[in-house]
């Protein structure tokens, strides 16, 4: 399994460091993980002038990069630091253009890939942020991945013990789950179909 960490902080020793190393050691030879710095990438905001409605995004950031590199993964892991009770702002706009118009023309090309969500912040609004990027993750129409209880770490902490427990039965979901859709796949290489598809006029 090929997991994409995508990591919101802007922070390269910070705590979400801390956290992608976890994944690093807990998943060990059982998935290649590469992280995402979205620190590292220009990430216009969204101009919402509704064109992608019919063609492709026309602002000249990096989010086609961005979306490429999402492609070749099997699983996302959406890893955003809460700012003010809410999403950072490089990871809000993220979310805006990857979720809102850049997949749209392109018929949502992370449909059918597993996603799992770990949010970092201080404290209170983790659940807000962590809601915020589930709806996210349906609207591209993937797979949500959970282990129960959201990943969720208080950056106050020296050691979350309940939160690292969080995710590492969240990573081995993800595993399992790549495990048995991998078992399904037709023999040309193509994905299994997961549900029928729907279409809307927008969306």
């Amino acid at each position: 399994m090929k997991l994409a960490v995508i990591v919101g902080s802007s922070r390269p020793c910070g705590v979400s460091s801390r956290v992608v190393a976890l994944v690093h050691r807990h998943l060990g030879e059982k998935a290649t993980v590469e992280e995402i710095w979205l620190k590292d990438y220009r990430i216009d905001y969204c101009d919402a002038d509704n064109a992608c409605s019919s063609e492709d995004c026309p602002v000249p950031d990096d989010v086609g990069q961005l979306v490429a590199r999402l492609s070749h993964a099997d699983a996302l892991l959406y890893m955003p630091v809460m700012h003010a009770y809410g999403l950072n702002s490089r990871f809000q706009a993220f979310l805006e253009r990857v979720g809102y118009g850049f997949m749209r023309p392109r018929h949502r090309p992370l449909r059918d890939k597993l996603a799992a969500i770990v949010v970092v912040g201080r404290r209170y609004g983790h659940t807000a942020v962590f809601s915020q990027v589930v709806l996210n993750i349906l609207l591209n129409k993937m797979i949500l991945i959970g282990s129960g209880f959201p990943a969720c770490f208080q950056s106050q902490l020296a050691h979350d013990p309940e939160a690292e427990q969080a995710l590492r039965e969240t990573l081995d979901r993800l595993a399992e789950h790549y495990r048995r859709l991998n078992n399904t796949w037709h023999s040309d290489g193509s994905a299994p179909s997961i549900v029928r598809p729907m279409h809307f006029s927008k969306g």
